[in-house]
């Protein structure tokens, strides 16, 4: 009977790497490079999805008979975004109100709100809010 062909592996366990060699280094550093990448994919995503969420906001709220907005128009619709969640707090505030409770409910969400909407504020009255160009009439066919 032939004996059985031994592979490389077979006969070979994984060597236990002492923990301040070279290849450990090197090891570590590989690590570190695709914890890096992987951290800023995932912010890069989440930035190009805050913005895909503002253009579609802008997209939906559009009025469909106007080919052109005036700044003021622009600027009306730009007070909508930035008031888009008031509903959404005053609905928080009423079930708070209601509940004659130690404890308030979603607390965070009306925070994260509050948070994003003093954000957007300062940003629009700052250095200004990017939107989608509607003032021209082309650009405005375009986007829609």
């Amino acid at each position: 009977m032939p004996k059985a062909p031994k592979g490389k592996s077979a006969g070979r366990e994984k060597k236990v790497i002492h923990p301040y060699s070279r290849k450990a280094a090197q090891i570590t550093r590989e690590a570190h490079k695709q914890e890096k990448k992987e951290k800023l994919k995932n912010e890069k995503a989440l930035r190009l999805n805050l913005v895909g969420e503002k253009l579609q906001w802008f997209q939906n709220h559009l009025d469909p008979q106007k080919k052109r907005y005036s700044k003021k128009d622009a600027c009306e619709l730009i007070e909508r975004y930035l008031n888009r969640f008031s509903s959404e707090l005053e609905q928080i505030e009423l079930h708070n109100s209601i509940r004659d409770r130690q404890g308030r409910r979603h607390c965070s969400r009306e925070t994260v709100i509050k948070q994003t909407m003093e954000r957007e504020r300062q940003q629009f009255e700052g250095y200004g809010l990017e939107i989608p160009d509607i003032l021209n009439a082309s650009n405005l066919k375009t986007f829609r």
